[in-house]
């Protein structure tokens, strides 16, 4: 009989073990809670465009005689140049614009796409730069028009650019009949940085 105690007084060490170790467990657990506030997202807004109303041509060249530079008209949009008249070799007209990013998002320039006149054929048509009989049309970062614009170039958000658009009279002779260029355009394409 001795030994059936014996044996029920380890069952109960045993019970009193098990029991004692999972309080010990739990004693030993910790709850760790992470809850937020308000998260609010806030809207995005994209807004690159051309600022202004107009801007009037700076000329150059040889004499003013022969030679007159449209004023532009400018939307956020678009810039659409009025008549202009290049005579003699070295007339030049310089349009000054302004691309503004009003938007949240920082932008940069993807693309640059020169439609040739319809009127002319075109030697060059690439990029910035579109030379079309004896008139060379460029978007330079320069009044000066030496350095083209070219993409990849940073437009962050509330920053602005200067660009400006040169037509050149590249020759070294006279035309001996007027020649009209219809159409000729670059498209600029901004994409989110």
């Amino acid at each position: 009989m001795k030994k059936r105690h014996d044996y029920k007084f380890l069952l109960l060490v045993a019970v009193i073990m098990v029991a004692g170790i999972g309080i010990a467990y739990a004693a030993l657990s910790t709850t760790l809670t992470i809850t937020f506030g308000t998260i609010t997202q806030n809207a995005l807004t994209w807004d690159v465009g051309f600022t202004g109303t107009s801007a009037t041509a700076t000329a150059g060249g040889t004499s003013a005689t022969g030679r007159t530079c449209g004023n532009a008209s400018i939307t956020a949009s678009s810039v659409t140049i009025a008549n202009t008249t290049l005579s003699k070799p070295g007339d030049k007209c310089t349009w000054e614009l302004t691309v503004a990013n009003n938007g949240t998002v920082n932008a940069t320039l993807g693309g640059i796409t020169p439609t040739a006149p319809t009127s002319i054929t075109c030697g060059t048509a690439s990029g910035a730069n579109l030379v079309c009989g004896n008139i060379t049309y460029n978007l330079t970062t320069d009044s000066g028009g030496s350095t083209l614009l070219t993409t990849g170039g940073a437009l962050n958000s509330g920053a602005t650019q200067k660009i400006y658009l040169v037509a050149k009279y590249n020759a070294s002779g006279l035309q001996s009949s007027a020649i009209t260029h219809n159409g000729a355009k670059f498209t600029l394409t901004y994409n989110q940085a």
